[in-house]
């Protein structure tokens, strides 16, 4: 008995010490060569699934066997790989890359990545952490000061408005200036559909608000027009690339993860006009309650009394209870009546897993709650997606997105305003209460008489009470969105692939105008549709369908040439229609049915426009692109597209556009110039 427990014991210790030999754990450190520690650099074992990333201290931990190769990487430094012996505890010292700045790929035209040294025109490269720990849902003005050339304007301070894009200026006398988006290689529609024919309530958001900043993995913005000729006339205006990471295909080195992220945000009104407390409303110092300026008598102490605004003039029949009384003539901050703290509250849930050897899946959920700094201002999106991409038998690779998208958008109605209840049309809540005087107290005075119409400090009650139009004339967008697209891609040949991709992008828009009877406008004539009550609904959708077929072909033509040739076939289809109502003549204050209006009309403010439209664009094209490089320091880029569009007239429906480019890199030619502390890059071209 005592032999077989001592055989078993030396059994035990044989196979313990075969499983230490095939793999144990090592730990090391990762520093520069300075000393100080590399957080974040990914530890691989070559040839393997098993890899690690450093942490905050450069330190890491990984299972690994005597005789394994490990490799260690992070960007801005070269590579190293090292040869595991006997020892447990590395120090491991990366050097900072020498080639970076020639050696970065972009996402490029119709979705295909090339290096950035090789391409003829200027492309704005902006990554995921550029775009985290922004209190901003809108993509519009996240990426505002991002990129040089771009100029991102909001059509207002209030959330969820329309954001106004330009690349390089305007383009165009006529036609618009909007960039073409594309994501994840597919067109996608940012339009605001904003229509001149609407005059009130036409502050709508721009449709890229329905693109989540969590699921972005990187921007591409291409500028010229060299740079967007294959995309025709669609990229006359330059493009907008985005990744999603749905749509990367980019692999974890685990089998999954998950990310979870929340932030909060708190958001005030700014760039507020300073205020004085020295004197009250009034002209040429004679003041009162009644004036819409500030240039009454010096106040004084203690305060004036003066009989209340409304117990005098139109509005003393709706104040009994203020008959007699007085009140002080005294400054009052209205500004903080109005303008409220404003909250974004940001949760995002992204997955990310492996997919057998090959092959990747993402998918995430985020919500997005923003409160603005106008009570009736919000914003509230809920985005869904998924990714997946993988590599089957005989060299072909599917991969697809799916995203959708609920948004819903709420704001007062803004008009314009020149003077004091002069409007263009429908009310401006910021003029008006710029021009409220200090000595009317906004926040405690009653914005409506007791029967709903607009009540305010003039005897004539002639200016919209600026709470009134908060609480009682509102705009909404309610947008249901699917976008997605599929792709297979074929490796005919060891330096050719074959490429079809098919994208949707279909929304559903309603778009809402409510403004309850009981307004005021001073404009000529003086009752206008929005006094006795509005009721306006839009329905719109839009469709877009586009297919592509792209073969591309890379190879090297010697040890000094590479040639890249791009070419392929695009249809594009766009459909967008539009069915609306608008009643006027408000029976019952407060109730929103077209049934409780008296008058109906499908035709917009202007009394032309008609509200029911339909559009049908088709567009097809051709295109082909080579470049060819000599010692990686010179590019030749050569290419063009031939369009044929339903937009224009049959005689002159085909349109060409060329393009080409010569580009060469001296810090790279030149030895001289390499490795220069004071030039490390530079391109002419």
């Amino acid at each position: 008995m005592r032999k077989i427990i001592y055989f078993f014991m030396i059994a035990l210790l044989a196979v313990s010490e075969t499983a230490n030999a095939q793999s144990r754990e090592i730990t090391g450190r990762v520093l520069t060569a300075s000393g100080t520690p590399v957080p974040g650099a990914t530890v691989q074992e070559k040839n393997s699934r098993r890899g690690t990333n450093t942490d905050v201290n450069g330190i890491f931990k990984l299972s690994t066997k005597a005789g394994a190769k490990i490799v260690i990487s992070n960007i801005g430094f070269e590579t190293k790989e090292i040869t595991i012996a006997d020892e447990t505890n590395l120090s491991v010292t990366l050097v900072q890359g020498t080639s970076e700045l020639t050696t970065v790929t972009v996402v490029t035209a119709l979705g295909i990545r090339r290096e950035k040294k090789a391409l003829g025109y200027a492309v704005s490269v902006i990554d995921k952490k550029q775009l985290e720990s922004r209190p901003d849902g809108d993509l519009g003005r996240l990426l505002s000061g991002k990129a040089p050339g771009v100029d991102i304007l909001a059509t207002s301070g209030i959330s969820g408005s329309g954001t106004n894009i330009q690349i390089r200026g305007a383009n165009s006398i006529t036609g618009g200036s909007d960039p073409l988006f594309v994501v994840d290689g597919t067109p996608f529609s940012g339009a605001t559909n904003q229509q001149s024919s609407l005059i009130y309530g036409n502050q709508t958001s721009s449709r890229f608000l329905d693109i989540d900043p969590n699921n972005i993995e990187s921007i591409s913005i291409l500028k010229g027009l060299s740079a967007t000729v294959l995309y025709g006339e669609s990229g006359r205006n330059g493009v907008i690339l985005i990744t999603t990471k749905n749509g990367s295909g980019k692999r974890t080195n685990k089998k999954a993860e998950v990310t979870v992220t929340q932030s909060y945000f708190r958001t005030q009104a700014s760039s507020l006009p300073d205020l004085q407390n020295s004197y009250g409303g009034g002209f040429s110092l004679t003041g009162g309650f009644a004036f819409f300026s500030n240039w009454g008598p010096k106040l004084t102490s203690p305060f004036q009394r003066l009989p209340h605004p409304y117990s005098v003039g139109s509005q003393s029949g709706s104040f009994p209870e203020l008959a007699d009384d007085s009140i002080e003539f005294r400054p009052h901050d209205n500004f903080k009546a109005l303008f409220k703290d404003g909250h974004v509250i940001n949760t995002s849930l992204n997955v990310s897993a492996a997919l057998g050897s090959e092959g990747s899946l993402n998918a995430n959920f985020s919500h997005l709650q923003d409160q603005g700094f106008l009570e009736t201002n919000k914003v509230e999106r809920s985005t869904f997606g998924i990714g997946i991409n993988t590599k089957l038998l005989n060299n072909i690779t599917v991969g697809g997105t799916l995203n959708y998208v609920i948004n819903n958008f709420i704001s007062p109605t803004t008009a314009e305003a020149g003077s004091s209840g002069a409007q263009s049309g429908g009310a401006g809540i910021f003029s008006d209460i710029i021009y409220t005087p200090r000595t009317n107290d906004l926040a405690d005075w009653p914005y409506q008489t007791p029967d709903g119409a607009s009540a305010y400090y003039r005897a004539s009650n002639d200016i919209q009470n600026p709470l009134w139009t908060l609480h009682n004339s509102l705009t909404a967008q309610k947008t249901n969105r699917i976008y997605g697209n599929f792709t297979v891609k074929y490796n005919i040949l060891k330096h050719l692939d074959l490429l079809y991709r098919i994208g949707y992008d279909s929304y559903n828009e309603q778009h809402i105008l409510t403004i309850n009877k009981g307004g005021v406008s001073r404009n000529t004539p003086p009752e206008l549709e929005y006094v006795r009550g509005l009721y306006r609904t839009v329905s719109a959708n839009n469709r877009i369908w586009d297919h592509s077929v792209i073969a591309q072909y890379q190879t090297d033509l010697g040890s000094s040439f590479k040639l890249d040739f791009t070419g392929g076939f695009n249809s594009k289809e766009e459909i967008y229609d539009q069915t609306g109502i608008k009643s006027s003549e408000q029976l019952v204050f407060g109730l929103f049915d077209h049934s409780n209006f008296i008058n109906h009309d499908s035709r917009a403010e202007d009394g032309l426009s008609d509200l029911d439209f339909k559009s049908d664009q088709q567009s097809v094209g051709v295109f082909a692109q080579g470049g060819l490089s000599f010692n990686d320091y010179v590019f030749i880029n050569l290419g063009g597209r031939n369009s044929w569009s339903s937009t224009l007239e049959k005689a002159n429906r085909s349109k060409f556009y060329p393009s080409g480019s010569i580009s060469f890199i001296p810090t790279t030619a030149f030895s001289g110039l390499q490795g220069n502390r004071v030039l490390n890059y530079l391109k002419l071209r």
